[in-house]
């Protein structure tokens, strides 16, 4: 997810270039989700934060120069990632309680579902909810996106096998004259041909919806297994694969991305 705390003129400017994509698909068995972080910024990082009293355990991404989780997963199998979306007034945000945090960590400490997920962003004050579409999803194979429009939080549930997110507000696509995304068209043609919940097939659709080389890496989460793999500059012929619970066990930690790849 592009780094939320932006200025509108920054955000202006870059709408177009920085656009990142996440897929979520299932067979009712398998769970996966893929996506691509686009962002100027190499310093891209993967931190793992072991479970702590009622905290659960979880693994993010972000980049080091800037230590805002994009994205990540928990070890009950809760994900989110986010995307910039068109600017859109959040009428009722300014009465929410302010949990004085980083609400998607919380979450991620906290939540084991996307329901609960849900009910914390119903609940908390989130600026940044005006510029952003977030997609949660979990264990149990559900998974629901999460954006505003004409003043009120859209709540997008998933109804087939799979939900896709780019960078148009998905309840009025042309919001904001937005274009049509070829991006959201190609990963959703893709699946109509092949809709197989594998990592190969994720590996495919990414090939093809990178941003070349503003692509800074990709992954691909198991949240059956708890499995990540992490890929570089939109290169899929190379992949590291992260076990949550096993790097859990090394303590809390850091690791870069450009370090996998050496």
């Amino acid at each position: 997810m592009k780094k939320f705390l932006l200025t509108i003129l920054f955000a202006g400017l870059f709408a177009n270039v920085f656009a990142c994509l996440i897929l979520f698909i299932t067979d009712g068995k398998t769970i996966l989700v893929g996506n691509h972080e686009d962002w100027y910024a190499q310093d891209a990082e993967v931190t793992f934060v072991p479970a702590a009293g009622k905290k659960y355990g979880m693994l993010y991404f972000d980049f080091a120069s800037e230590k805002t989780a994009q994205g990540g997963v928990n070890t009950t199998g809760l994900f989110f990632d986010g995307t910039r979306t068109p600017f859109a007034p959040y009428n009722d945000n300014d009465t929410k309680e302010d949990c004085k945090c980083y609400i998607w960590k919380k979450i991620l400490e906290e939540c084991a579902t996307v329901d609960e997920a849900v009910t914390y962003i119903k609940k908390y004050k989130i600026p940044e909810i005006e510029d952003v579409h977030i997609l949660f999803a979990d264990k149990k194979g559900n998974s629901a996106v999460i954006g505003v429009y004409d003043g009120k939080l859209q709540i997008h549930k998933r109804n087939g096998d799979h939900q896709l997110l780019t960078n148009f507000n998905l309840t009025n696509p042309s919001y904001g004259d937005e274009p049509p995304c070829q991006r959201f068209a190609t990963a959703d043609k893709m699946l109509a041909v092949d809709s197989s919940v594998t990592i190969e097939n994720l590996e495919r659709i990414l090939s093809k919806t990178h941003q070349d080389k503003l692509t800074v890496y990709s992954n691909i989460y198991n949240l059956n297994s708890g499995e990540v793999y992490v890929y570089s500059h939109a290169n899929f012929t190379k992949k590291i694969k992260l076990n949550l619970q096993q790097e859990l066990k090394k303590g809390r930690h850091a690791v870069s991305i450009a370090s996998f790849f050496k």
